[in-house]
């Protein structure tokens, strides 16, 4: 496949392993230490692991979470608390002992860790180089290897909407001969699941677009259902996950919280809608309008199971998350089998299609809560068709 896609594990493992492995769907897979310990990742079989990329997550140095320190060298753990101005003196045998374990496990790329910053400081750069980059560059000349080594990039989404910036990035990253791609992961606050803003997703397909143009490999880190529209960039590797919380990046994940949170209501991949929908309504549709429903679901075994159930099936449970593996990947393959201006032409056709069952959910009547309506889809049309004016169009 010229597009690759990798799961983005989270707590539940084993739903993305028996999805790579027995359902055959994805080309990889990336461990995360926030959600796996060091011996669970250490078990895993070799012939899985030659298929995956292991995330160094140092994006909170100072995180608490217990399975990061489980990893001697993560900055909390190695500098046994951590803090700007002492770390410095432990960067190194931080950078060597992550490397050690990288190559040790026999992963396919090393990732070069990145402290996650969320202001455009004008010394951005020197304080990613100073915590990370360099000792890691530092560490990988002393030792060499062919592994394919790549950087880490936890932007947010000011950053990547100001072209200044993205040039200062692109500048930055080339300047490293060593490297063979980049590790992109992008905050995106937003008050619905689903990214709404056209000046983003714009923004985006051009900073990933300038990568491949300079010959780098791009892994788009946490992303939902709108990687959908990075498969424009060519070559690039997409990724797709479980729970939400794998499905965009954040730092919520590596802090300690006392309060207990309630868990979301179950929702299921519609393809033909090309949104995750509460269950329960998803049923209505399928109850109340069939021909419509024929026009948005694609059966899968997981999927046909939940909806066979009596009982609403819980969010922490695989088969909706298994479904949306098996439809994901195929509509990715699908992708991926055309050049990218037939590409562009199948993504307008699902976008206007999804576009127009939407409206026909509506016409029920059946009103969708506002993270299953179709009010991306707008978005998402519009910088696509920016992507065709600048890049494709003769």
């Amino acid at each position: 496949m010229s597009i690759k896609i990798y799961h983005q594990i989270g707590h539940n493992p084993n739903w993305n392993i028996e999805s790579f492995t027995e359902d055959k769907c994805g080309e990889g897979l990336i461990f995360s230490p926030v959600h796996q310990t060091r011996d669970k990742v250490e078990s895993i079989d070799s012939s899985i692991k030659k298929h995956t990329v292991f995330d160094p997550q140092y994006y909170l140095p100072n995180s608490q979470k217990k399975k990061l320190s489980t990893y001697p060298f993560f900055p909390e753990v190695i500098s046994g608390g951590f803090t700007t101005i002492d770390y410095p003196l432990v960067a190194i045998e931080s950078a060597r002992q992550c490397i050690s374990f990288q190559m040790g496990q026999g992963f396919e790329k090393i990732i070069i860790p990145a402290r996650y910053i969320d202001q455009m400081i004008t010394d951005y750069i020197e304080r990613q180089e100073e915590y990370s980059i360099l000792p890691f560059f530092k560490v990988i000349g002393e030792i060499g290897t062919n592994i394919p080594i790549y950087i880490t990039l936890p932007l947010t989404s000011h950053m990547i909407q100001d072209e200044g910036f993205r040039t200062k990035i692109l500048n930055w990253v080339t300047s490293f001969p060593e490297l063979a791609g980049v590790y992109v992961l992008i905050t995106n606050e937003r008050a619905t699941k689903q990214i709404q803003s056209s000046e983003f997703l714009t923004a985006y397909l051009d900073f990933l677009m300038t990568f491949r143009t300079v010959g780098l490999e791009v892994i788009s880190g946490h992303t939902n259902t709108e990687s959908l529209l990075y498969a424009l960039v060519d070559e690039i590797t997409l990724t797709f996950g479980a729970f939400e919380n794998t499905r965009m990046f954040s730092l919520d994940k590596f802090v300690e919280s006392e309060e207990e949170r309630r868990g979301p209501k179950a929702r299921i991949y519609l393809p033909g809608l090309l949104n995750w929908v509460q269950f329960n309504q998803a049923r209505e549709i399928k109850n109340d309008n069939p021909a419509l429903w024929a026009q948005i679901y694609v059966s899968t075994k997981y999927g046909d199971q939940a909806l066979a159930s009596s009982v609403e099936p819980y969010f922490n449970q695989p088969q909706l998350y298994k479904h949306y593996f098996m439809c994901y990947y195929e509509q990715i393959r699908m992708l991926s089998e055309l050049n990218v201006m037939d590409r562009y032409a199948l993504l307008r056709e699902w976008i206007k299609q999804a576009i127009s069952n939407h409206n026909a959910v509506t016409a029920m009547p059946l009103d969708l809560d506002h993270h299953g309506n179709g009010m991306h889809l707008q978005p998402w049309l519009d910088s696509i068709n920016h992507f065709y004016r600048k890049y494709l169009k003769v």
